[in-house]
């Protein structure tokens, strides 16, 4: 029996209407009585640069718009420095000539951080507003002074990736259409010509209700499939589901299976009433009505196809990902080929279940047993190479769901415990994201298991350069215990490990790391059948760690195919451990605004703690964002929009792309992180600090 709860899972590693300008004509605000406290509401943009306003001629403006949380919120707006003017409605117009102004946003108790305005030279056509946020799928007109007949207007992304929605000419030019989702960026430029001169325009793209949207292409509605696991104070919970969402806030339909016990897995349909709401940074609500009860999930979007999620109510906890299904595989649950797959769970005494393996579909709807393999881990009883056969059912076209099972003929259904040598049948249902990767959970009279398949290579394939993966599970003991690593196959590397909040980490100078603490990390041949490879790791101490890895493909963040592996650590250093490894593509330190996720056990209750949210990565190492974090094993506590203190901070990247510390600080607590870069969207996370053992994620929105 474990010491301590801590659940085993894998990382794999989502407020529409239009902005209306105010009139120009009001005096500035002022803050009121008392000094409100900086945070609660957040102002878009963050920061403008505007041309002055030509003597004589058109004024320049920006208009801005305050948030609190979802909400566009009344504010009173404030110049705190410069000679620009702004309105009740926060529209700033520019002075007549350079310079730098800061303004404010005042709400009750609430005040923004100040916002600096960068007023520069007068451009020979002036574009009304001159800088704007515009919430995803909403329009907004734009204007010069020559009019339609005499301007021609450009939306343009300057050699970005995404889209940069469009604008119109013609009879009705300047209205623009923002994309549903921002683009890499975070801004589009708008550009106006008229006789020969030019002016531009900078618009924030925020997302909304739009971006959330299984109705962007009518002829192909794609609905979104998710799975999280974690905790409902029974000790275990797993879910996965599918749900169409209308872009306009509302959930059209779904279903979820639910497992928190060793039983079957309960299939529910989403009732009439379901809704979501999207905050300008990506952070969503959905209310999910089920029956007469209601699940409450909070995700931060990477893209309108992609997020990441936890379960935010005080029944249940826990962590996973959401991703847009592909509607043409439901009719054809498996391509024909090989699946990687990693599940993890319990088994009927409390003790924690890790399995990873490899199998191959064939046009008979089985996988058979001839290049069939499985790993298990049973709290610190390894299992390897045991052959598996198995069979998977049509998947329902609506929905995207079916079942599978996995039988090992030579080992017993309760993984050696009871030293059988019966039939070990585990039947999953699975919901399809696309024709590499399915989400499944498995629950019956003696396991509950939940994870992913995913389309894998050849059997040939191995292992090679630069790697990085995360792994979470139990210890010898049954206490929470996390690694990190990130090394070159064939050489070395760093690895940071947290046992029940004693850290390890590579020697480190006040910058950066001075000695490598892996001193060879080698992969074995891949079996010629199986795919099997088994990966050594060496560290200073003397300490080996060995991982039993299979290789999945992918396609990155960038819409490069790349490969992955999912482990299972196989060595006597713990009970069981199962994550993720990613063939690095680049280390920078991460910038720009990232999803985030980060899921474990706070080690003073022993009990499960997962955190979302959104975290922008500044070039000077600065860190703002909110997060939002329930830990209901902690008096049932849920804590939404906790604002990132000016302490958070971010490393600039070291050795073989590791980073250490990246602090994140908030009201309720401090979490202290070494990061490891995947590539420049992408980074993985373990916590290195005595107080929790956590792991997780952060994927670049934009």
């Amino acid at each position: 029996m474990p010491g301590k709860y801590v659940r085993c899972s894998v990382f794999v590693a989502l407020i529409a209407g239009a902005l209306l300008l105010s009139a120009c004509g009001s005096n500035s605000g002022g803050s009121g009585g008392g000094k409100p406290v900086v945070g609660g509401l957040v102002v878009y943009p963050g920061s403008a640069t505007i041309p002055e306003s030509a003597n004589g001629g058109q004024p320049s403006i920006a208009q801005f718009t305050a948030y609190s949380g979802a909400t566009i919120t009344s504010a009173t707006w404030s110049v705190l420095s410069g000679t620009g003017t702004i309105t009740a409605g926060g529209v700033f117009t520019a002075p007549g000539a350079p310079e730098t102004d800061t303004i404010q946003a005042v709400s009750g108790s609430n005040a923004s951080p100040p916002i600096t305005i960068n007023v520069v030279a007068s451009q020979p056509v002036a574009v009304t507003p001159a800088a704007v946020a515009v919430p995803a799928g909403a329009t907004l007109q734009f204007t010069t002074a020559a009019g339609c007949a005499a301007t021609i207007w450009q939306a343009n992304l300057n050699g970005n990736s995404g889209s940069p929605g469009f604008i119109t000419n013609g009879a009705t030019c300047g209205l623009y259409t923002a994309p549903i989702t921002p683009p890499a960026s975070g801004t589009v430029t708008i550009s106006a010509s008229s006789g020969g001169n030019s002016g531009t325009a900078t618009v924030t793209i925020l997302f909304s209700n739009a971006s959330l949207n299984s109705l962007v292409n009518q002829a192909n509605p794609r609905p979104y499939a998710f799975s999280y696991l974690g905790d409902d104070k029974s000790g275990f919970l797993s879910v996965a589901g599918t749900f169409a969402a209308d872009g306009n806030g509302n959930i059209t339909g779904g279903t979820e299976d639910i497992n928190s016990g060793f039983a079957a897995p309960t299939m529910s349909a989403f009732a009439a009433g379901s809704t979501y709401l999207v905050g300008p940074d990506g952070r969503t609500t959905a209310n999910l009505n089920v029956g007469t009860s209601t699940d409450v999930l909070q995700f931060a979007l990477i893209s309108n196809q992609h997020a990441l999620v936890i379960r935010f109510d005080t029944i249940a906890t826990g962590s996973g990902t959401i991703d847009m299904q592909d509607p043409s595989q439901f009719g054809a649950p498996f391509s024909l080929g090989a699946y990687a797959f990693s599940v993890s769970g319990l088994e009927k005494n409390g003790a924690h279940l890790g399995m990873d393996g490899r199998v191959v579909a064939n046009n008979e709807n089985t996988f058979p047993l001839n290049n069939g393999i499985l790993d298990l881990n049973n709290a610190g009883v390894s299992v390897t190479d045991l052959q598996v056969q198995g069979g998977f059912g049509p998947a329902d076209p609506a929905t995207g769901r079916g079942t599978l099972f996995l039988d090992c003929p030579t080992f017993d259904s309760d993984f050696g415990n009871n030293g059988g040598v019966s039939s070990g049948t585990l039947t999953f249902v699975y919901y399809i994201v696309d024709a590499t990767h399915l989400k499944v959970l498995e629950g019956g009279s003696s396991t509950l298991f939940a994870g992913d398949f995913y389309g894998a290579p050849s059997a040939t394939t191995n292992m090679s350069g630069s790697q990085v993966f995360v792994v979470r599970g139990s210890d010898s003991s049954g206490n929470p215990y996390g690694v990190g690593a990130a090394f070159l196959t064939g050489g070395g590397g760093v690895l940071d490990l947290n046992d029940d909040g004693s850290l390890t980490s590579p020697t480190t100078s006040s910058t950066n790391i001075t000695t490598p603490n892996i001193t060879s990390a080698t992969a074995s041949l891949p079996d010629t059948n199986t795919g099997r490879i088994g990966l050594g790791i060496t560290l200073t101490n003397s300490k080996n760690l060995s991982f039993a890895v299979y290789l999945f493909n992918y396609v990155a963040a960038d819409g490069s195919p790349s490969t992955g592996a999912v482990l299972l650590e196989t060595d006597t250093n713990v009970g069981v451990g199962t994550g993720l490894a990613y063939t690095q593509n680049g280390a920078m330190t991460p910038q720009g605004s990232f999803a985030l996720n980060l899921a474990g056990v706070e080690l003073t209750s022993a009990g499960e703690q997962d955190i979302e949210g959104q975290m922008s990565a500044g070039s000077a190492g600065s860190v703002s964002g909110t997060l939002d974090i329930n830990n209901i094993a902690t008096n049932g506590k849920v804590v939404s929009g906790q604002a990132l203190a000016n302490t958070s901070t971010m490393p600039t990247v070291g050795l073989n792309g590791r980073g250490n510390p990246l602090v994140l600080s908030e009201p309720l607590q401090s979490n202290t992180l070494s990061y490891f870069v995947v590539d420049d969207n992408t980074a993985l996370l373990l916590e290195m600090d005595s107080s929790r053992v956590m792991t997780g994620t952060i994927a670049r929105q934009f």
